[in-house]
């Protein structure tokens, strides 16, 4: 009895040592795996500090609103002048949208984003010439507001993207030089005020803190800033602040990437949760002696107008997400609006990208 006591016994310590070491080669892939993506992350990161400091170097001296955009002394009062303002955000450059998972009424990659991308820079000039008469255009303010890259905040996007966060960055950088640049050819003068966006982060929720310094936008701002030094056509303004206010003429510009509220959704859509948003931003702003006439944002890709706000679409379309969420169809389009020193906003129209 005592030898099949002993038998048992060292069977059972046997069967233990066994899920001891099971146990511990589980725990020993879960650590490896966590060390491999411990150090995927802090290559991303380096990699980011990397861009961050080959492409931060815009003289902030050199980043202020120029005379033209608001100032007299070059406007001849024989002609009535005028400031485009075009809105440029919620472009998710190298997202990928799969027709065949939305019924097939939107599409979207890099390919795709570069035509819409010239589409909606030669609409811009083609309205601005053949459909804006009886002014002398100063020249377009290009309010780039956010999400220009749709980065990869969620895991669904860092698989189904067409590349890696920096290899967009390193392929859309000359690609949006060249929009500005194209833009200052035919229009003569580009003022790029800057903000970003809440896709443009690498942390997984947006911080308070240093959101705009910590944000792919940052680079990709200080980039093109850093790439058209030499074009004394083309300025910016990029801020270390998440909004922004850009005076035209007498018109105070506020601008911000629209993610500050969140919608409360039924039959009223974003406006009742935004027009609250507008709201405090006025009370915000006025507070500290800057006070603001008209705000300009993205973020809900929609088309809006209204008194005192322009809400700009998107260049990446219906997608996946607002199918999911039952969002109504949005054709791809951005916003353009005309500015007058003697009435504001005088005109506004949507510029399409298809």
């Amino acid at each position: 009895m005592s030898g099949l006591r002993e038998r048992a016994e060292a069977v059972e310590a046997a069967d233990q040592l066994a899920a001891a070491k099971a146990k511990l080669v589980s725990e020993q892939k879960a650590h490896q795996a966590t060390r491999r993506e411990l150090a995927r992350t802090q290559e991303r990161v380096a990699e980011l500090e990397r861009l961050l400091d080959r492409y931060t170097v815009a003289d902030p001296r050199a980043l202020s609103v120029p005379p033209w955009l608001g100032g007299p002394s070059r406007r001849s009062k024989a002609k009535h002048h005028a400031t485009a303002v075009l809105l440029l955000s919620d472009l998710h450059l190298d997202e990928v949208v799969n027709p065949a998972e939305i019924n097939g009424v939107n599409a979207y990659d890099r390919a795709t984003a570069e035509r819409r991308l010239v589409a909606v820079i030669e609409g811009t000039i083609k309205l601005l010439r053949n459909y804006v008469a009886g002014v002398e255009l100063d020249g377009i303010m290009v309010a780039m507001l956010g999400d220009i890259l749709t980065g990869d905040i969620h895991d669904e996007l860092a698989r189904t993207n067409e590349a890696p966060v920096m290899a967009s960055v390193t392929h859309w950088v000359p690609l949006l030089a060249s929009a500005l640049r194209r833009l200052a050819d035919a229009l003569g003068r580009v003022h790029v005020p800057c903000v970003d966006g809440n896709h443009d982060r690498f942390y997984k929720k947006i911080p308070a803190k240093k959101r705009a310094t910590s944000s792919v936008a940052w680079v990709v701002y200080n980039w093109l800033a850093s790439m058209l030094a030499d074009d004394d056509r083309i300025t910016f303004t990029i801020t270390p602040a998440p909004e922004q206010i850009v005076q035209v003429y007498d018109t105070r510009f506020l601008l911000t990437h629209g993610d500050g509220f969140r919608s409360a959704g039924g039959v009223g859509g974003i406006y009742p949760s935004m027009l609250k948003f507008l709201l405090r931003k006025h009370a915000q702003f006025e507070a500290t002696g800057q006070p603001w006439d008209v705000a300009l944002m993205g973020h809900w890709h929609q088309y809006l107008t209204g008194p005192d706000f322009i809400a700009n679409g998107s260049l990446m379309g219906y997608d996946e997400f607002a199918a999911r969420n039952g969002f109504g169809f949005e054709e791809p389009r951005q916003a353009l609006a005309i500015v007058t020193p003697e009435r504001g906003i005088t005109q506004q129209m949507a510029v399409y990208a298809e």
